[in-house]
């Protein structure tokens, strides 16, 4: 059961319990009172205040099976019963124990239910009240609907928050779904339609030409190996979704590709949008390992750049096309970085291709070493 106890809402419900500390220390005070009331009121107080603080607590969950209805109208009960039990020590200023009824629904049902119950509670004790003890109406109205609404008010408000919140999560769900089908269909699709093309060749030249079916099954053995990578790499970014577990990502598909990594030995974080630098790194390295056919590829980092540099045949004159297009995850990066104001500057120079992402405007390509 403590596994399912919200401690957070009931705490947040218990903070309103201090004003029923205001009659209690009256009954407790004036010589009025007897000893027998004031150790009634003591009583009874713990007592709801435990019922008041379990039930917030519990409410979502318990009992099993229940309806979250059920589950208010049997703690609205039991709450309503202590309140008429604190009768014989409070008298007519039992009332006090009303506004907590309203929170309970307040807090827990629609607006329109709360509203009518806390309404009807109000009118209820309202009546008898008035007309055996004839307390000040302005006391009384507060007290049996003033304080009500405006805890009404901010149930209201934090049931809608809550239900925003849930959204979020629900969209961030759906944003994590999508990008784990676009990952697995970037990672494997074009894989996979290769491997069974270059299967198709093996099978055709196995009796004709056994030396080109061995190599083409030797093609296969690597993509896979490669897929294989990109998957892991996929996984590790889940586990680790941070501009960290990105290097690391990268390490594992740029060895497994057969490809010299030169990553930072001191890890730098970006100042500002890790997560824009976090999607570059790993668009820039899966476009290394994909279409550079580079031996070498350096990963320089600053707090406000990052540059990828590789010895690779550089940019087709198609995905220069496509790039000019909008139609490449480079394109992509470049409209994110500029929505940021930032841009990605590429070069090809000395055998060498580089593409930096920047966010502070310096437009610097820093220098590699070849080996």
């Amino acid at each position: 059961m403590m596994d399912d106890f919200r401690l957070r809402d009931a705490v947040f419900s218990a903070i309103w319990l201090l004003f029923l500390l205001t009659g209690l220390v009256q009954i407790l005070v004036l010589p009025s009172y007897s000893t027998a009331q004031r150790l009634w009121a003591v009583a009874i107080t713990a007592v709801f205040c435990v019922t008041y603080f379990v039930s917030f607590g519990t409410v979502h969950a318990y009992p099993r099976g229940w309806s979250q209805e059920r589950r208010v109208a049997l703690r609205w009960v039991i709450l309503a019963a202590l309140a008429l039990a604190a009768i014989p020590a409070y008298g007519v200023w039992a009332v006090c124990f009303v506004p907590y009824l309203g929170a309970l629904v307040a807090f827990t049902q629609p607006l329109m239910t709360a509203a009518t119950i806390i309404a009807l509670t109000g009118i209820i004790a309202s009546v008898p009240a008035w007309l055996v003890a004839r307390p000040s109406f302005v006391d009384l109205a507060v007290i049996l609907f003033g304080w009500p609404l405006l805890i009404l008010a901010l149930g209201t408000l934090s049931q809608r928050e809550d239900t925003e919140t849930a959204l979020r999560h629900d969209l961030d769900l759906a944003q994590q779904r999508e990008d784990i089908a676009a990952d697995i269909h970037d990672l494997l699709g074009h894989t996979l339609t290769a491997i069974n093309l270059k299967a198709e060749v093996a099978r055709r030249f196995i009796d004709r030409d056994p030396a080109k079916a061995a190599a083409e099954l030797d093609e296969i053995s690597s993509l896979s190996r490669l897929s294989l990578a990109e998957v892991r790499s996929t996984v590790t970014r889940m586990k680790n979704p941070t501009f960290a577990g990105e290097i690391q990502a990268a390490r594992r598909i740029l060895d497994t590709a057969g490809i010299h990594p030169h990553l930072p030995e001191t890890l730098i974080r970006p100042r500002t949008h890790e997560d824009l630098f976090s999607w570059a790194l790993r668009e820039l390295t899966t476009n290394v390992v994909r279409h550079s056919g580079a031996s070498h590829c350096w990963v320089i980092l600053s707090e406000e750049s990052l540059q990828v540099t590789d010895d690779g045949d550089g940019f087709t004159e198609d995905a220069t096309q496509a790039l000019a297009t909008g139609l490449t995850g480079l394109a992509g990066l470049r409209r994110r970085a500029h929505d940021v104001g930032g841009d990605v500057i590429i070069q090809r120079a000395e055998g060498l291709t580089t593409v930096l992402l920047t966010v502070d405007g310096v437009r610097e390509i820093k220098e590699v070493a070849p080996s």
